[in-house]
């Protein structure tokens, strides 16, 4: 029984604190302690607040309160706590949260009710090695994008999967993908819309030079190396679109499967494909009359 659960919202929405105090006021009715990062208390007055490492530890699962980026957040911080995520709709698509502001009474009491199941995500780790050190590592939910950061030039990425040279991309930049990620920057880049439950890689080069150049689907135990080759313009590291790492010359930036998982409370109600019709418009044509 869920008796704790810790609440992540993107304070950039119009109206979140109005919002968030319903959905605690709520929770709080059915006897569910709530809990906010320490940022948010004077906001959120209602809620104890807890740091994140105190958060970790206590609650049960985690709502978001956003878009897709706040659960992207949410899992680079909790799931290596193995703690169960939710979202809640504010923003536009959004394919990963589950439910929207105005059913989320209805939504909220299936998951204390146990009316859900527990989606398991690929998430990708990833390291930026310089002279032969490492500098950075980095876990993602959704991509790992390796670009220019504002010249307009292409930079020339040698790609190895394996260890197996597979191309140098010359292109505006590599998308590295989840599933997750593949309805994404990926999708927008010419990549395939690929099943969640698949444990897969999709790398997409955005804009490539050469027009053989096509995205490609490697095995999630694959790991993926690409080195940055001169001559490199400014060129930029972004995880899940959110978090920016300056790249130099000859950087190595390994892409591995992470050794844990995004987990995603998800309701019977959002099934992959409905919410694939509905976000991407895929009402296919209506055919009236037999066949002639």
């Amino acid at each position: 029984m869920w008796e704790k659960v810790g609440i992540i919202l993107n304070q950039e929405k119009k109206d979140i604190y109005r919002n968030a105090s319903r959905i605690i006021q709520w929770l709080k009715k059915r006897k569910i302690k709530v809990f906010v990062l320490p940022r948010l208390a004077q906001k959120l007055p209602s809620c104890q607040s807890l740091s994140l490492e105190e958060m970790r530890e206590k609650v049960d699962f985690v709502i978001t309160l956003g878009g897709d980026g706040t659960i992207f957040r949410a899992a680079r911080e909790f799931a290596s706590y193995q703690i169960p995520l939710i979202g809640i709709n504010l923003g536009g698509l959004g394919f990963l949260t589950e439910i929207t502001l105005a059913n989320f009474e209805r939504g909220l009491s299936n998951v204390l009710e146990g009316k859900y199941t527990i989606e398991n995500r690929l998430m990708l780790w990833t390291s930026v090695f310089r002279e032969g050190v490492p500098v950075e590592n980095f876990i993602c939910l959704n991509d790992v994008v390796i670009g220019k950061s504002s010249l307009p030039r292409i930079i020339n990425l040698k790609t190895f999967v394996n260890n197996e040279l597979v191309t140098t991309y010359s292109a505006d930049g590599l998308i590295v993908s989840t599933p997750t990620g593949s309805t994404a920057y990926s999708l927008s880049a010419g990549g395939p819309v690929v099943h969640p439950g698949l444990k897969v890689v999709i790398l997409s080069p955005i804009c490539a030079h050469t027009l053989a150049v096509r995205p490609l689907i490697v095995c999630q135990n694959d790991e993926i190396k690409v080195v940055l080759q001169p001559p490199a313009p400014e060129a930029l590291l972004t995880i899940d679109g959110q978090v920016g790492f300056p790249l130099l010359e000859m950087d190595i930036i390994r892409i591995h499967q992470a050794p844990f998982e995004t987990r995603l409370i998800r309701l019977q109600e959002s099934p992959f494909f409905k919410v694939l019709r509905t976000k991407l418009g895929w009402r296919g044509i209506s055919y009236k009359g037999g066949r002639k």
